[in-house]
């Protein structure tokens, strides 16, 4: 199933199509057609989303996030020690000119930070983690 999505992709607004093939995903934009390929059979949670309340992005208890593709972190929003809400946006990763918003599984205080910006990671490297502790 085609989906259509907005992405900023060096600061311009792009709407491209996106349809999901098993572990392949095709990504159309002007009329330009990419196939990526989800390196380790990418089930649902293996994958972090950076929607909101889009179920199976993570383990309910798993505070972990890591990256979906590989990619280089443009911006890391938060600290160690700061509050964050579940599908608040944690670092902001580029992959293949286009930059996602990583978002947070669950509700809790950041405990780590496991890259710098700048960095490049590979998929499934851990980003960082929070902790499901009560926060203010």
């Amino acid at each position: 199933m085609k989906e259509e999505r907005t992405f900023i992709i060096d600061g311009e607004k792009i709407t491209a199509e996106v349809e999901r093939d098993g572990d392949n995903l095709r990504i159309t934009v002007d009329g330009e057609t990419h196939t990526v390929k989800i390196e380790g059979g990418a089930g649902p949670s293996k994958i972090v989303r950076s929607r909101r309340g889009r179920p199976g992005s993570q383990n309910e208890s798993s505070g972990s996030i890591f990256s979906s593709i590989p990619g280089k972190v443009v911006s890391i929003d938060v600290k160690v020690g700061d509050s964050v809400e579940e599908g608040e946006t944690i670092l902001i990763l580029e992959a293949m000119k286009m930059q996602n918003e990583i978002s947070s599984p669950v509700s809790g205080v950041v405990t780590d930070i496991f890259v710098e910006e700048g960095q490049s990671v590979e998929s499934n490297f851990e980003l960082a983690s929070v902790s499901k502790e009560a926060h203010d």
